[in-house]
């Protein structure tokens, strides 16, 4: 019994309704990055042309098809975006792992553009194949839906954008309308909707899972569901304290950065400052950094108050970090960050001579500074230097009433006024005794001990402080070129600062005096008393020079991510590959199985008539999945016949089942309960035999036979 030109035409409707529908998925896709990647649409574009194309195929044609579309479609635009053929391995297989471990929004990588186009065409192909089915015919809503649910999450914490769900809901409805076998004209198919058992509990199931998602999106600034850490790969980041007095012993200075501002929200004025890193870890001898760098999208964070635009461009190959006037809002770069942004940083070296454009906030002064001064833990590098924050803010002029900032500002004009600048000043570390004599005794140190030291005695207030390295620019370098404020960055400009937390910016004090007194006299140095020497062990010789270099933890943990063999690597990638192409046939095997279990157990219950009917159908149909062709006016008997060349050795069953059914069919037996477990014993013996007759190859496509589930070549009993 072959679908009419109606049917088809209907089912190909449904085919370009849920090809559109996931188009608008793919649409909704380039949330998940920075700037929306249009090519995404192609891919269910490419996926539902290749299906229509082969819409009359076999289902083993129409799955290779869909596979060889599926995987020209994510290489197409793999290529769009300027990747090779590593990326698109690559998207197949740790690329899933790599956008879970890249802030948000991701970098417009390809490998990791990939895995999104992987992810849609395989919900894409999932949901174009199911539009055949006549009985489920509202499951490929089910793919379309997941995937938008997974691009609400990726897109986080952008949210759930309304106009694509619209569009997905207009259009799932239509979908809905377009159901195959129900005749009649579009005004009694819109009303067929009232009485679709299947679309509430299908409606229930989306608003549900829309609201899961919904929720912590909106309850969360930050709903992203990515694996912030451990991150799949941390960038090294050098002492920044060190590589700041490395810059400014360099002699002659050298040009590091030329700056360009191009437009500015602050009235003209050129920030003096420009931090390339933040220091909030101190362990009593030095500051570390302990951040962890991820790939970002151009964009990290957004423009709430006076910000700047200007350009970067590097004159040193060596450099990496981007100098900020304040916290960053746009860098037209591939750069990587820290959870808190406290550097920048690009993802490559630089080239030089190129204009990096940046659009970053300007923290203010401390006279413009509003909000609640940031309060922090006790610090217990801090907490011995009370008494001494007390005394300095008393000399300063303020009194221990007053507020955080007074104390701040009063502690900071009496180390500028009352301390002694000596960039060779003995004691010049940064271990906490040294800063405590600094502070207590001598007054006399260099720049990074004036700012470890300001520190100290803001954190012993209870106030959230750190220190900041970057450079500061004197108002004299500052041109113009045109309409733009130009200026160039030497590496004499390398500076040292403190920075307090004041709402949510950071505001820089400078408790350094402004000229170096090189003539003032030292304190003589404290008498030490000489004791005897001790005993020493016997000390070993030195181990023998070789050419092997340290290994640090970090470098062997990067020796066993990177260490696999390139065949091996290639060999995983193929893998990934292989396993992410083999879904669809899961995906086919679970739906025809469950369709076919579902089936057998309602034709096997109800009435002991039902049971002996249900018993006879279920044989025809395996014998219909078997190869043979049953006609709508074949009798049972004429049924029965006709299985013997497809069942030779269960010719018995199946006559015995062929009248079992017209009995129950046209007479009235005295114990029709009796009849039933006869026929459900003749089934599983024609079941069994027919499995028997067959080799494995066989048996499994006798198993996944869809003769038995279509419309045209389905038994008729």
């Amino acid at each position: 019994m072959d679908r009419g030109d109606g049917v088809i035409g209907l089912i190909r409707a449904r085919l370009i309704v849920i090809t559109v529908m996931m188009c608008v998925v793919g649409l909704a896709a380039g949330a998940v990055f920075d700037q929306p990647i249009w090519s995404f649409a192609l891919v269910p574009a490419i996926v539902g042309v290749g299906e229509w194309v082969v819409f009359d195929r076999r289902w083993g044609a129409r799955l290779a098809t869909g596979l060889a579309t599926s995987v020209a479609a994510v290489a197409t635009v793999v290529f769009i975006v300027g990747g090779t053929t590593a990326d698109f391995l690559a998207s197949l297989g740790p690329g899933t792992q790599r956008i879970l471990s890249t802030e948000w929004p991701s970098p417009e990588r390809p490998d990791l553009v990939g895995t999104v186009a992987t992810v849609l065409a395989v919900a894409s192909l999932s949901a174009v194949e199911l539009t055949r089915r006549e009985r489920f015919h509202l499951s490929p809503l089910i793919p379309v839906a997941a995937a938008q649910i997974l691009v609400i999450a990726l897109s986080a914490p952008r949210g759930v954008n309304l106009w694509w769900t619209l569009f997905l809901a207009l259009l799932a409805a239509l979908f809905a309308v377009l159901r195959p076998g129900v005749d009649g004209r579009l005004s009694e198919r819109l009303g067929l909707l009232r009485g679709e058992r299947r679309l509430v509990p299908t409606a229930s199931i989306a608003i549900v899972a829309a609201g899961l998602v919904a929720i912590p999106v909106s309850l969360d600034d930050r709903a992203d569901p990515r694996d912030t850490k451990p991150a799949a790969a941390s960038a090294a980041v050098i002492d920044p304290i060190e590589a700041t007095l490395a810059l400014q012993t360099i002699e002659p200075p050298i040009e590091l950065h030329d700056i360009a501002v191009i437009d500015s929200t602050e009235d003209d004025r050129i920030p003096h400052l420009w931090r390339t890193s933040a220091l909030s870890r101190y362990d009593g001898r030095r500051w570390s950094p302990s951040v962890v760098l991820r790939p970002i999208g151009r964009r990290l964070s957004g423009a709430e108050r006076e910000f700047i635009e200007y350009t970067v461009t590097f004159e040193n190959d060596d450099l990496r970090l981007f100098p900020l006037p304040g916290a960053p809002i746009v860098i037209d770069a591939p750069t990587e960050t820290d959870e808190d942004r406290t550097l920048v940083a690009l993802v490559d070296r630089p080239v030089l001579g190129e204009q990096y454009p940046v659009t970053a906030h300007v923290d203010p002064d401390t006279e413009d500074a509003l909000g609640a001064i940031g309060i922090s833990e006790d610090d217990e590098n801090g907490t011995a230097l009370v008494e001494v924050a007390e005394e300095l803010a008393e000399q300063g002029g303020a009194e221990a009433t007053t507020d955080f900032l007074e104390q701040l500002r009063a502690i900071e004009a009496t180390m500028r006024n009352d301390f002694v600048l000596r960039t060779d000043a003995p004691g010049g570390g940064l271990q906490r005794l040294l800063i405590e004599r600094f502070l207590r005794e001598t007054r006399r140190g260099n720049s990074e001990q004036f700012a470890t030291a300001f520190v100290l005695l803001a954190r012993s207030l209870g106030v959230e402080a750190r220190v900041a390295t970057g450079y500061r620019i004197d108002p004299e370098q500052i041109g113009t070129d045109g309409d733009a404020s130009t200026f160039t960055i030497l590496s004499s400009d390398a500076d040292v600062w403190p920075e307090v937390r004041i709402g949510t910016d950071w505001v820089a004090f400078d408790p350094v005096p402004e000229n170096e007194n090189t003539d003032s006299t030292p304190p003589p140095m404290e008498p030490q008393v000489q004791t005897p020497a001790a005993p020493q062990p016997p000390i070993d010789p030195p181990p023998e020079a070789t050419d092997e270099p340290v290994v640090t933890e970090d470098d062997a943990d990067a020796d066993t991510s990177s260490g696999l063999p390139t065949v091996v690597t290639y060999a995983l990638y193929v893998g990934a590959g292989v396993a992410a192409l083999l879904v669809p046939i899961i995906l086919f095997v679970v739906v025809v199985l469950g369709a076919k279990w579902r089936r057998r157990r309602r034709r096997l219950s109800g009435s002991p008539r039902e049971r002996v009917g249900g018993a006879w159908s279920l044989a025809t149909n395996a014998l219909v999945d078997g190869g043979m062709s049953i006609a709508a006016a074949n009798t049972n008997d004429e049924i029965a016949d006709k299985s013997e060349r497809f069942a030779p050795n269960a010719r018995t069953e199946v006559h015995r089942l062929a009248t079992l059914a017209s009995t129950t069919t046209f007479g009235d037996p005295q114990h029709p309960e009796h009849l039933a477990d006869d026929a459900t014993s003749c089934l599983y013996a024609v079941e069994s035999t027919m499995r028997s007759e067959r080799t494995r190859r066989q048996r499994i496509r006798w198993r996944l036979s869809l003769r038995s589930l279509r419309r045209q070549t389905r038994s008729p009993v």
